[in-house]
């Protein structure tokens, strides 16, 4: 992934998140008593919200764009509690402070960890900075059968986003390829910027691969990990994980 081009349209991209997302997340945060570690905080979407809301939280990503990006809006708010943002590989993640009482790993982003030796790490390093009575949650996307078979590579939409001030309306959209055995959807991610007259201004394409998990699969890694399944969803209104679910939301602790 080009991260600079990324940190550039992070935000546009995930005014389209799922729905229920950001809420899903504030609401864990807002529930917890103590501090908060966010991996792949990206541009501070949820981490500076948090933080206004009185919450000491601490940000890691790997990518310095992101977290410049994120040091710039920091500039704007008004902080009630704390937000430190360190740039740091989540996979090898060794912070002084080993007792958050949460950690999020939000958005797909232990997907965006390309080998499954190194996404178990990454839970490995999740369990190593939780408090003992501490909470982990993280989301990824579900790889139904229909999904991940599908070979048409047509275009899909992903959402379409519109700036009130200015007019200008950003139309997301994707195509998937995947590879099975791999377990890597290799997805071509596209912005198309219009003004309010309908006239194209700007279209990027970014490429980023997601490696997927099936839910068994993620109930070995937890176990290996030392965490134990308290509940998952398969969408952020607390719905039960199904083949039609586009989401799978994981809530652990130490086990």
């Amino acid at each position: 992934m080009d991260y600079v081009r990324w940190a550039e349209r992070y935000d546009i991209f995930y005014e389209a998140a799922p729905e229920g997302e950001l809420e899903f997340y504030l609401n864990a945060i807002e529930r917890v008593d103590g501090s908060v570690l966010e991996l792949g905080v990206g541009t501070g979407r949820i981490a500076i919200p948090a933080a206004m809301m009185g919450h000491d939280v601490t940000g890691v990503d790997l990518n310095r764009p992101m977290l410049e990006r994120a040091r710039g809006k920091l500039g704007d708010a008004s902080l009630a509690g704390s937000l430190e943002l360190l740039e740091a590989d989540m996979c090898e993640l060794e912070l002084p402070k080993r007792d958050f009482d949460l950690v999020i790993v939000p958005a797909h982003t232990l997907a965006l960890v390309s080998e499954a030796t190194r996404q178990l790490a990454a839970l490995k390093r999740c369990a190593m900075h939780m408090a003992s009575d501490a909470t982990l949650i993280f989301n990824l996307f579900n790889p139904s059968d229909d999904l991940i078979h599908d070979e048409s590579g047509e275009r899909f939409l992903l959402g379409v986003v519109v700036n009130e001030d200015d007019g200008t309306r950003h139309v997301l959209t994707g195509i998937n390829n995947f590879d099975t055995e791999a377990q890597t959807n290799y997805c071509i991610q596209t912005i198309e910027s219009f003004d309010r007259n309908g006239q194209l201004i700007d279209r990027e394409e970014l490429n980023v691969a997601f490696r997927y998990l099936h839910h068994h699969q993620v109930e070995e890694m937890l176990a290996e990990a030392g965490l134990k399944l308290i509940d998952f969803f398969g969408d952020f209104n607390g719905e039960p994980l199904s083949q039609s679910s586009e989401e799978m939301i994981y809530i652990c602790r130490l086990g």
